[in-house]
């Protein structure tokens, strides 16, 4: 492998994840509020909750910013820790969604004729539209989505050349453990399981690793993948941590039982359904693995979610409530929880002069705030 190859391979992968960026900084910016309003809308249950996590997590090509919205709602009360952790399990699904994508375009299409016009066009389009908020957001979407299958491509072409130029054989009898850790740890390092993927996929695409292989590594950055809720959740509330935590097991036990079964489930996917093709063989267990944690955890997220409860309890008071959960990723989220954080304020103003002029007559809305104590999160109801 030359270093022009190299680079190269590092060029493909800077686009891709630069491509990603685009992605999810327009989709907050376009319909952050809108997806938080349909969270907040369509949790109320353990399935719905499930379904919408998926649905959001697909349409916004990004489990982590889903996730940190999850965080942001326990930490103001928004969701219960049943139904947080619901969504959280729904957007490990919705997360495949972008594997599929590139499965689906990226290996079976010319990249380039479709790119390189995205690409123009929507450079064209910054310019053009740079005071225009709604158009500018919609070009640098289109130029995200460009970017993303060039560096697709640019790995490609990079991993084609590293087959002819170096042997892998002797590196791939290492234990399959190993190739997990190594998909944790680039996973960690790059932020996101999409990229860790793609690597992948590029190198099944041109046969330099086996499929049990590149399971392997996926399952490595399946567990990856949960470092940045973990880097969310550093210095939160306990609800925070809580969700957290019940997220990184979920990873882990899904990991844990797609590297146990691992060959039995590759046997599944090529033998009864009759998938043959390693790239499609690798998304769709990704997606099994994740079908099947959700599907098991479904039936315990009660129970579950009460164990969670116990855990990282804290006596640290603060004088604010609201205000000290917002996450500085989800900046959306400030105004609803400032006027919360005044309508707390209000009512313990209220309380703290009936009870200095011992005020014993009960105006009609003590009934809601006497309810608020019972339960801080009936003011975000």
């Amino acid at each position: 492998m030359t270093s022009i190859d190299f680079w190269k391979l590092l060029a493909g992968l800077g686009m891709f994840l630069y491509g990603m960026f685009h992605l999810e900084d327009t989709m907050k910016q376009l319909e952050g509020r809108s997806f938080k309003l349909f969270l907040q809308k369509h949790t109320k249950k353990k399935l719905s909750a499930i379904l919408s996590g998926t649905f959001v997590t697909a349409v916004l090509q990004s489990s982590s910013i889903v996730n940190l919205m999850v965080l942001s709602f326990v930490g103001a009360g928004m969701l219960s820790m049943r139904n947080a952790l619901s969504v959280a399990l729904g957007a490990n699904i919705g997360g495949t969604f972008n594997s599929w994508l590139v499965a689906l375009l990226g290996f079976k299409i010319d990249i380039g004729s479709i790119t390189f016009p995205i690409i123009g066009i929507a450079g064209l389009g910054l310019i053009i539209f740079r005071n225009k908020k709604t158009l500018y957001q919609i070009a640098k979407f289109c130029m995200g989505f460009g970017l993303l299958f060039l560096g697709l491509d640019f790995m490609k072409e990079s991993m084609d050349a590293m087959i002819k130029a170096f042997d892998f054989a002797p590196y791939l009898n290492y234990p399959r453990i190993v190739f997990v850790l190594i998909g944790f740890v680039l996973t960690a390092l790059i932020q996101t399981s999409a990229a860790t993927v793609v690597i992948v996929l590029s190198a099944l695409y041109a046969h330099i690793l086996p499929i049990e292989t590149a399971v392997a590594v996926v399952l490595g950055a399946e567990l990856g993948t949960t470092i940045k809720i973990v880097i969310g959740s550093i210095g939160g509330i306990a609800a925070k941590k809580r969700v957290a935590f019940g997220n990184i097991l979920f990873n882990i036990i899904t990991s844990l039982f797609g590297f146990v079964f691992l060959v039995p489930i590759i046997s599944l996917l090529n033998n009864v359904l009759g998938l043959h093709d390693p790239i499609f063989i690798l998304v769709a267990f990704q997606t099994l693995i994740n079908i099947v944690g959700v599907v098991l955890f479904y039936f315990f997220l009660d129970g579950f979610s009460r164990f969670l409860e116990k855990q990282f309890v804290s006596d640290k008071q603060s004088a604010t409530y609201f205000i000290q959960n917002l996450n500085s990723d989800m900046l959306s989220n400030s105004i609803e929880l400032m006027e919360k954080e005044v309508g707390l304020f209000i009512y313990r103003v209220i309380q703290l002069n009936k009870d200095v002029f011992q005020i014993k007559h009960e105006e009609p809305a003590d009934s809601i705030y006497k309810s608020y104590l019972k339960d801080p999160g009936f003011f975000m109801s």
